[in-house]
């Protein structure tokens, strides 16, 4: 009898040990844990709109020398899908692949790579991101004999796919920590045929293509934009030599553009933007600085104000920000167009929180003279 009572009672705590235990999910593509209980990211890769397998997926600090502090590196599975369980901050998505496997060796032509172009990725608890990323091909550099004569610096064509992608802006940087937010060290369009060519000093570089759809020099990335880091990067220039490379782009999607204004943020910023008679201001930015006099690019940036004025920022990494409005973008306001200062607080900041949602932040714009 005392047998049949204590095996149903270690019958009931078994069940009910069961019962209360969470599940965890199955890890995806060879990294411990799971997407539905760690911060990090489900990074989808794909190949000419194929899913591409066995394709080398790795994080670096944003924050570290170059980025070069690798995060939770991993392969994708026969999905081309990896989730990497990844600490609070700022990092950095590269992603590879190479037929022989072979990843300490420099990257070679017909290789296949991508540089995320909404770097840096700010993980800052809640729900794991869900992150497209797609790779191009490493091409052959183009002769040294069509290097213009008597240069130093770097020369050669951007393509899509193989095809010449004309009126794309290079821009060369010094440094890769800044995420490339700044005008860069020296810029040069592609001409008809895809060609460019920077005189540049003996140095290292990280060069960067943007072509954005609308025509303008700058603003924000947004779908339909093509966007390009050389694989090879940083790349060297020295004294009396020119460099010949490609660099392959890639065209913007909805699943891949940069975090501007999309809803995978940790907190909100959101209001109206109006003109000095009290109308809604059409065709204006918001936008969030890291310094109070609002120089340079923005930290993060709203989407163009609609008929309505109103205005939403996505911020990914909680702290004091300094809030603005302006027509155009990069440079100081011109003539003719609209800007003001958030007056909400005298130094114009606002300070937000993780997970946070400020409404009703309202900025009254003017035309400037």
């Amino acid at each position: 009898m005392r047998a049949r009572v204590s095996l149903a009672i270690l019958s009931f705590a078994l069940l009910l040990a069961a019962c209360s235990a969470k599940p965890r999910g199955s890890p995806v593509g060879g990294v411990s844990g799971s997407a539905d209980r760690e911060e990090g990211a489900v990074v989808r890769v794909t190949f000419r709109e194929v899913a591409l397998p066995g394709c080398r997926v790795e994080w670096r600090r944003a924050d570290g020398p170059e980025g070069e502090t690798v995060v939770s590196p991993g392969v994708t599975d026969s999905e081309g899908k990896i989730f990497s369980a990844l600490p609070r901050g700022k990092f950095l998505l590269f992603a590879q692949w190479r037929a022989d496997g072979d990843y300490a060796r420099p990257i070679l032509p017909g290789d296949r790579f991508a540089y995320f172009g909404g770097n840096p990725v700010h993980v800052s608890g809640g729900a794991a991101k869900s992150i497209f990323i797609s790779l191009v091909e490493m091409a052959p550099p183009p002769p040294v004999s069509d290097a213009p004569a008597g240069s130093t610096g770097v020369f050669g064509h951007v393509s899509s796919d193989g095809t010449p992608v004309p009126d794309a802006v290079v821009t060369a940087y010094l440094r890769a920590d800044g995420s490339f937010r700044d005008l860069g060290f020296a810029s040069a369009p592609s001409g008809p045929d895809g060609s460019f060519a920077i005189g540049l000093p003996p140095g290292k570089y990280f060069l960067v293509v943007r072509k954005r759809a609308s025509g303008e020099m700058v603003g924000p990335l947004r779908k339909g934009d093509y966007f390009g880091y050389y694989p090879a990067n940083p790349v060297e220039v020295s004294n009396g030599r020119i460099t010949p490379l490609v660099i392959p782009v890639t065209i913007l999607k909805m699943r891949n553009a940069p975090f501007y204004s999309g809803d995978e943020a940790g907190a909100l910023v959101e209001g109206r933007i109006l003109g000095r008679d009290g109308k809604p201001g059409e065709g204006v930015y918001a936008a969030l600085y890291d310094n109070p006099a609002m120089l340079g690019r923005p930290m993060f940036l709203s989407d163009v104000t609609g008929p309505d004025g109103r205005y939403r920022i996505s911020v990914r990494e909680p702290g004091k920000y300094y809030l603005g409005a302006r027509t155009g973008y990069g440079g100081a306001p011109a003539p003719g167009g609209l800007y003001g200062r958030y007056e909400g607080n005298p130094d114009h900041s606002v300070s937000i929180r993780e997970g946070e949602r400020l409404t009703g932040m309202d900025i009254d714009v003017h035309e400037v003279r």
